[in-house]
């Protein structure tokens, strides 16, 4: 997965990663989401009515 992380990263892609643990238990899984993906809009400049 490292490997593949660079590879992407040289082709110009950002990449975010998510460990086993943050994701097991769905509760945590949306509360860590619940943060992260307005992050991620805001970061890319992504609005709701953005198609």
């Amino acid at each position: 997965m490292v490997a593949a992380d660079r590879d992407l990263k040289l082709k110009g892609y950002e990449v975010f990663r998510f460990g086993h643990d943050e994701l097991e238990e769905a509760r945590d899984a949306q509360t860590l989401m619940e943060g992260f993906l307005p992050a991620l809009f805001q970061r890319f400049e992504i609005s709701a009515g953005t198609a």
